[in-house]
């Protein structure tokens, strides 16, 4: 649930549990510019360790946490993205992103329908992660690693894509179902992304 005081955004995620809960996290921030701030509110008190690693993963900056009674509040900011630890992981990250970006430079020129849905993650280490667990598994789906669009965040991050809805639904499934940090399924219409709703 999503509520907006007068003074910020407060996402409500008691009831739910990781990874749905994280993934109700990372949509909000899709929708908020650096610097603004966002209360959560979960009834689960061991998350602070997962949201620690998705800040770490992002960028953003966990400013408060407390256990109030049965209610976990925590106040979070949002980064400038994805920040690694070293400088090896800093060029991964690089060169990743030069690797996708041609990718996607390639799919744009010749192969028009291969990016019709796309499934987003929380973070880019989560989403390479995902992608390395199907390559382990031998999995039958076939999708394509590319860079995140700009008109889902502007922010760097991995993304899924697959030409059919019903690919990207079967995909998503298999991911929440395994524990992976799945954020969403976007849909091109006319040229950009939209949200599948869910």
């Amino acid at each position: 649930m999503y509520m907006k005081d007068n003074t910020k955004m407060i996402v409500d995620i008691r009831g739910y549990s990781c990874p749905i809960s994280l993934a109700m996290i990372a949509k909000t921030f899709n929708t908020i510019n650096m610097g603004q701030n966002v209360e959560i509110l979960s009834d689960d008190e061991t998350i602070r360790k997962d949201i620690e690693q998705w800040c770490l993963e992002t960028g953003n900056i966990l400013y408060d946490f407390v256990i109030d009674k049965s209610t976990v509040r925590m106040e979070i900011i949002k980064g400038k993205g994805y920040k690694p630890s070293n400088i090896i992981d800093f060029i991964r990250f690089i060169l990743l992103g030069i690797r996708l970006h041609i990718k996607k430079l390639f799919i744009s020129l010749f192969k028009q329908d291969a990016a019709m849905c796309l499934v987003t993650f929380v973070s880019v280490a989560e989403g390479m992660r995902a992608h390395q667990w199907l390559e382990d598994s031998n999995n039958k789906i076939t999708y394509t690693l590319l860079p995140v669009p700009d008109d889902i965040t502007s922010h760097c991050g991995v993304v899924m894509g697959v030409t059919k809805e019903t690919q990207a639904n079967e995909l998503f499934a298999i991911l929440q179902k395994n524990q992976f940090k799945v954020e969403n399924i976007y849909i091109r219409q006319n040229y950009t992304y939209k949200p599948l709703t869910r």
